[in-house]
């Protein structure tokens, strides 16, 4: 026994003895992860690394958003390779010898219970919080969870993160932490798309078809430091073809129908084509209203694999709008069209080690043309209204690497944006659909390199801590040059993780938007300029954050507060209500702003039921001259609930919506200044005495959607389907509004005039159906 006991022991000294050995010899592991059968690349899967003599995992990571992985600190030797990801089963290999290169995992797909929001391992699909600790993430499996308000729609999938604030109904873009439209660009596979929507931002102008997942970065830190904007970012990303055969699937909706048709091209190439087509006019005449819009978008995307990580792709978008409308009863005329283009290029290859290559060369382009006529009864057409139009353009060049290294991760990079602004508008009177927009005449002409530098390092400090930090310089032409850094802190416990931040950022970038008038709670549109003179814009901000896990359940708490300095804000005037959403910005200011606030987000799943949750506390503020107030697209608390529950072949879903009521100026009287006898021919001038700006609010908000949708497939289909969908929006027909004001209301037999409120309302309840298809 004693002699056995030896020999154990022995054993035992010479195991440890080798994993010592193989842990001071460390090197890194590359590759990509994919889907067995159409050979798509499968982001934010899970691979670990371990020694075959140990079960213990020695290195772990995650695979991007290219399916990309590059794990440091793995030993030299015999290894075992695992990878999962939610919807496919366990890969795993045993490599007697180290790999020398690039390592191909092709994940078989499992049948799962509920395609939304459903709990897997670590990165679990349709849960947003669980794959990124800088973002938001919403994969195709949400989207489709969400019920549909006319389209299935990537942007207001978003709106259910606590960083996301809608303006109101009728605008998909969400409002990023008391930040502007400006200050959170819309990328498009690495380059921007200005305008991103559809009927005025109703919904998003990207194909739902098209989407693999969208991340909304809500800081200015390490996950937003390659964008340098003042307010995070959405990033889109397009999903390869398939490569395993060719396919076609779209869907009929009330609004508009969509196709996509995808496939292979030889052996490591892909193709992806899908495009939309509205037919919302004929839908509006057939309900005998006058609603002259139309839309069209289309996008294209080729994908070429060079084995491992090495990858091209080249995507294209193009779309066009347009609203015609003949007022035959004055003989007016209104011609307004409009449309966005972007075109990117993105390389990434594998250099020496574990240093992964990035470079995305874009282009995008939105134009538009206005030409307002207006006549009287017996002159139709005598005068030119409004006319003019306009165009943005920005052409970028990003180049990254990143470094794997055995004491931590070392990202740099380098960027050239060309920015170009160009509107000109000219008014011989004030047009009823031009005047809404734009109070010509209106000309802004300006363009600007922005060259920018960036480097950051990702590094242990011990068994627990962690730390990030790193610095972005840019050069604005003929502006200024500016210094930006950020350091983060992380500490992880056992199921938790707690991290500290500051960061600050700039950006030369001004909106002609005015946020307080009442169309820009309707319309998302917005037309943006280079900043022309100094100072830079920028935003100082320090976030702290908590997220733990455990079982089913999976919990996030943000906590910031930011400031605002040297933004462009347009002085407000007697009545800000009434102004046009677009104006002159050589009219702004040079002004300022707050905002802080707490977040809380949560994901929980078992079995058919999951759900997804967010609540947000916060504050927001603007000062320009010497004037400081709350922004009205602003909200004190924000809840928001999604659900999904599969039962047989159905899945049914469910969001609620509730907020606090946004700002508004209360009127505390009028008084007639003129003639004051109140007969029924008395002309008066009315005086308004209001109350502080923006200092009372709203009734508060809510709202119920309710979805259904068929979820399973015959098993004789094969790769055919029919999946219809229906939804209800605003099930409980909650008189929610989207603004409010004063109007006089005289009284001629009192001889009195009192004031009373009105309000626009917001989207009643209204129903929603269409069907999917692919085959």
């Amino acid at each position: 026994m004693e002699g056995a006991r030896r020999k154990s022991d022995t054993g035992d000294d010479e195991m440890v003895f080798a994993l010592l050995t193989l842990a001071a010899q460390q090197a890194t592991v590359t590759g990509v992860v994919r889907d067995s059968a159409s050979l798509e690349p499968i982001a934010f899967a899970e691979v670990a690394v371990s020694p075959t003599v140990s079960t213990v995992r020695s290195a772990a990571g995650f695979s991007d958003r290219f399916g990309a992985f590059a794990i440091p600190n793995t030993p030299v030797g015999p290894v075992r390779i695992e990878a999962n990801a939610f919807g496919y089963t366990r890969w795993t290999r045993h490599f007697e010898e180290f790999p020398a290169g690039p390592v191909e995992i092709l994940l078989a797909p499992a049948p799962i219970a509920l395609d939304p929001l459903s709990v897997g391992a670590a990165a679990r699909a349709g849960d947003p919080i669980s794959v990124s600790r800088d973002a938001f993430v919403v994969d195709v499996a949400m989207i489709r969870a969400m019920p549909t308000v006319l389209e299935t729609d990537v942007l207001r999938a978003m709106a259910v993160s606590p960083s996301a604030s809608a303006p109101s109904d009728f605008v998909s873009v969400p409002y990023v932490r008391g930040g502007a439209g400006e200050g959170t660009p819309v990328l498009l596979d690495g380059v921007r798309l200005f305008n991103p929507f559809h009927l005025g931002g109703f919904f998003s102008a990207v194909n739902p078809e098209a989407v693999d997942h969208a991340a909304l970065l809500p800081g200015s830190g390490a996950g937003s430091q390659h964008i340098g904007s003042l307010s995070g970012a959405i990033e889109i990303t397009t999903r390869d073809g398939s490569r395993d055969g060719h396919r076609v699937a779209g869907a009929v909706g009330l609004a508009s129908s969509r196709l996509a048709v995808e496939g292979p091209v030889g052996g490591r190439t892909s193709y992806l084509v899908d495009g939309r087509l509205t037919y919302v006019d004929l839908l509006a005449k057939a309900l005998g209203a006058d609603f002259p819009y139309s839309f069209s978008d289309v996008h294209g995307k080729i994908t070429h694999d060079f084995g491992g990580p090495g990858r091209l792709s080249v995507s294209g978008y193009v779309n066009s709008e347009a609203m015609e409308y003949d007022d035959h009863w004055s003989g007016g005329r209104t011609d307004f069209g409009w449309g966005s283009s972007a075109f990117s290029a993105h390389y990434r290859d594998r250099l020496a080690g574990g240093v992964l290559l990035d470079v995305i060369i874009g282009h995008s382009r939105f134009g538009n043309d206005l030409l307002e006529l207006g006549g009287d009864w017996g002159h139709p057409g005598a005068d030119t209204l409004v006319s003019g139009g306009g165009h943005m353009k920005e052409d970028r060049v990003d180049v990254r690497a990143r470094w794997h290294l055995s004491g931590g991760t070392v990202t740099a990079g380098a960027q050239a944006i060309r920015l170009e602004g160009d509107h000109d508008y000219s008014r011989s009177d004030a047009g009823d659909f031009a005047s809404l927009f734009i109070p010509a005449p209106l000309t802004v002409r300006a363009r600007q390199w922005r060259i920018g530098t960036f480097a950051n390092v990702d590094a242990p400090m011990g068994p627990n801590w962690r730390t990030r930090a790193g610095v972005r310089l840019d050069r604005f032409s003929g502006l200024a040059n500016t210094f930006a850094p950020f350091a983060e802190v992380s500490y992880a416990g056992p199921w938790w993780e707690a991290r500290i931040a500051v960061a600050r950022s700039y950006q030369a970038l001004a909106s002609l938007r005015n946020e307080e008038s009442l169309g820009a709670s309707l319309f998302a549109y917005d037309l943006f300029v280079p900043v022309g003179d100094g100072p830079v814009p920028r935003n100082t901000e320090i976030t702290a954050g908590w997220e733990g896990s455990r079982g089913e359940w999976r919990l996030r708490l943000d906590g910031y507060a930011r400031r605002m300095g040297n933004i462009r804000l347009p002085v407000l005037g007697e009545a800000p209500i009434e102004e046009a959403v677009l104006g002159d910005p050589s009219f702004r200011m040079v002004g300022g702003g707050t905002a802080r606030g707490i977040e809380a987000s949560f994901s929980w799943a078992r079995g058919p039921f999951s759900t997804v949750g967010s609540y947000s506390w916060s504050r927001a503020t603007r000062t320009v001259e010497d004037m400081t107030y709350v922004p009205r697209f602003h909200r004190d608390h924000e809840i928001e609930l999604g659900a999904a529950l599969e039962t047989g072949r159905s899945m049914w879903s469910a969001r609620f919506s509730a907020r606090s009521g946004q700002p508004t100026t209360p009127a505390l009287a009028v008084i007639p200044v003129g003639r004051h006898d109140m007969g029924e021919g008395s002309e008066a001038l009315w005086v308004w005495f209001d109350g502080a700006y923006n200092s009372e609010r709203l009734r508060p908000y809510l709202r119920v959607d309710l979805g259904w949708r068929r979820t399973r497939r015959p098993s004789h289909a094969g790769d055919r389907f029919v999946t219809p969908f229906v939804s209800v929006t605003n099930l409980l027909s909650a008189p929610n509004v989207a603004a409010g004001w004063a109007e006089a209301n005289p009284d001629f037999e009192r001889r009195e005039v009192t004031v009373e409120r009105e309000y626009f309302p917001q989207v009643p309840m209204l129903v929603f159906f269409g069907v999917e298809f692919g085959f």
